[in-house]
């Protein structure tokens, strides 16, 4: 005979559903703050420092996308990991299809080839955790 406890009862948390699944390893330790921080340090050197016809993104969208970024760490710390992942994911996307064929183009500046390279990484790895690993 079995001992009481090791009976799975119909009520026990055990048979229920699943609530969340949270997602260990590597995305768990990478956060959307690190972008935010970059992007955000970026916004503190002026344009006329890369060189003439380099392309820099405008000061603005440098600074909003430092704020997005921030918000979604926020996400990201309050603990709603599926959230943070599609904000970062979005924003990172939005980033690039605004800016990734211009910072590709010569002349190049190694600045602004990291901010398109970061941006790639977080939407790659947001991404992933988005679409496949939390359905």
């Amino acid at each position: 005979m079995a001992s009481e406890e090791n009976k799975v009862h119909a009520s026990s948390p055990a048979t229920g559903p699943p609530t969340s699944t949270q997602v260990t390893g590597l995305f768990s330790y990478v956060q959307p703050a690190a972008q935010s921080k970059f992007i955000a340090t970026s916004a503190l050197v002026p344009p006329a420092v890369l060189g003439q016809n380099v392309y820099f993104p405008p000061y603005l969208h440098r600074v909003g996308f430092s704020f997005v970024f921030g918000g979604a760490a926020y996400v990201f710390a309050a603990g709603d990991h599926r959230n943070g992942s599609g904000i970062a994911t979005a924003w990172s996307l939005t980033y690039l299809f605004l800016h990734l064929r211009k910072s590709l183009k010569a002349p190049r500046h190694p600045l602004t080839l990291a901010m398109a390279g970061g941006t790639a990484g977080c939407a790659a790895l947001y991404g992933t955790e988005y679409f496949v690993y939390e359905n």
